[in-house]
């Protein structure tokens, strides 16, 4: 681990809180970093490193894997595996807890919220669920579902599950 690692951790810490320290005399003051100086801090960090990992350290590594772009990258610093196949899994295993595990992981992508959004339907017409829970679930269906038909209008496989929340929804208030 050298000192420039250090210190640039350092620059992440603070570009990931957004403000940076700074001392005058003998009080701290935290100063609220501006955008460009966020992307300029990630930029310099992104540069450091080359795309390969073989030759880094876990330090620097983790330095690489923390500005590069959350939907190409491995799952941590220290996997092989990557988000999209990962977050595939998750959609073709269709566990709520999976499915909602996912869009922590990827929460731009409308398709896998249509999915959870289905998935979350289906558990709210369960018979002798929880009637708390299952106003919760249809909320978050209706409000997935139609996030993901709104931001991707396009997708064909979205516009379908928008479709099946709402027949299942509409049965549900009948």
């Amino acid at each position: 681990m050298t000192a420039e690692d250090v210190l640039l951790l350092a620059d992440l810490a603070e570009a990931t809180a957004g403000v940076a320290l700074q001392k005058s005399g003998q009080t701290e003051i935290l100063n609220a970093l501006s955008l460009e100086q966020v992307n300029e801090m990630r930029r310099k960090i992104a540069t450091r490193f080359p795309e390969s990992a073989s030759e880094l350290t876990p330090l620097q590594r983790y330095l690489q894997w923390s500005v590069s772009d959350p939907r190409k990258r491995s799952l941590s610093p220290f996997s092989i595996r990557t988000v999209s196949p990962w977050v595939e899994e998750r959609i073709n295993e269709g566990t709520p807890d999976g499915l909602r595990a996912a869009t922590l992981v990827d929460p731009t992508n409308m398709r896998l919220a249509a999915h959870f959004g289905r998935r979350l339907a289906d558990y709210a017409l369960e018979k002798g669920a929880d009637p708390a829970r299952a106003r919760r679930d249809r909320a978050e269906a209706d409000f997935q579902t139609r996030r993901a038909l709104k931001l991707a209008p396009d997708n064909d496989e979205v516009k379908t599950l928008r479709v099946e929340v709402v027949t299942m929804l509409r049965l549900i208030s009948q």
